[in-house]
């Protein structure tokens, strides 16, 4: 039987004071430790591209980036209501940090069964959702029973800021240009010495038979797959939209 999250930015709050230290708590009996993936990523993205986050002409609201929560042992999470309306706690944590990862967490039976399966181009960086569908929040996940999902996935998925895209794309010599949905950028950097800096990585990789989550605001970041391998995609990851 699932259990509400009970996490939200009350829990988190100290998150403001001090991004480096980590947060611990417990859900159900279950312990757990939170961290941020990149502490001071509006300083971070001030120094890689020498542009004041604030006069860059896209929307950007986060000081920090990414909450990652690891649970000691494995959990089943309700995170959304029947009428696939997303934990007000888990909302909260999405638009104060942005992507929020849950891991050795997974979705009660009866949310695993519907939904999609897909497999993202490499650095083919995107939003769900257009401005227009009110189901905005993007729900990945890896289901631990499953034959394929069981085991640790060979591609991961990067996300970054919108702002991040923007400047990513003007470095790269697109030049002045409204924001836009899609973007194929960072083809010719190197990936992993941007993961902590200026974007996120979930890797997918946790052990056989564990469960992790991944929920993100297609309003204010995009999202994209990364073979590390040359066109390994992996198997195709769960995917679900709420409101």
């Amino acid at each position: 039987m699932g259990v509400k999250p009970g996490i939200g930015p009350n829990q988190f709050a100290g998150f403001h004071r001090a991004p480096e230290a980590p947060v611990t708590g417990r859900v159900n009996g279950s312990a757990y430790t939170a961290r941020i993936a990149i502490p001071d990523y509006a300083g971070r993205i001030a120094r890689y591209y020498g542009v004041d986050p604030r006069d860059a002409g896209v929307p950007f609201g986060f000081r920090h980036f990414g909450v990652i929560v690891e649970f000691d042992k494995p959990i089943e999470l309700e995170l959304y209501d029947g009428e696939r309306v997303l934990d007000a706690g888990l909302r909260g944590i999405v638009e104060s940090f942005g992507p929020l990862v849950l891991r050795n967490a997974y979705l009660p039976e009866r949310s695993r069964v519907d939904g999609q399966r897909n497999i993202f181009e490499n650095l083919r960086f995107h939003i769900d959702r257009g401005s227009t569908q009110e189901d905005c929040y993007s729900l990945f996940w890896r289901d631990p029973f499953d034959p394929a999902q069981r085991a640790p996935r060979s591609s991961s998925t990067l996300i970054l800021a919108n702002l991040v895209a923007y400047l990513q794309a003007l470095k790269e010599g697109g030049g002045p240009h409204a924001f836009k949905q899609l973007y194929r950028i960072f083809v010719e950097e190197d990936v992993a010495a941007l993961v902590g800096e200026i974007m996120v990585e979930q890797p997918w990789q946790a052990p056989e038979g564990t469960g992790e989550i991944t929920i993100l605001d297609n309003r204010t970041v995009l999202h994209a797959s990364y073979y590390a391998r040359a066109q390994d995609k992996g198997y195709p990851i769960a995917v679900r939209y709420l409101f």
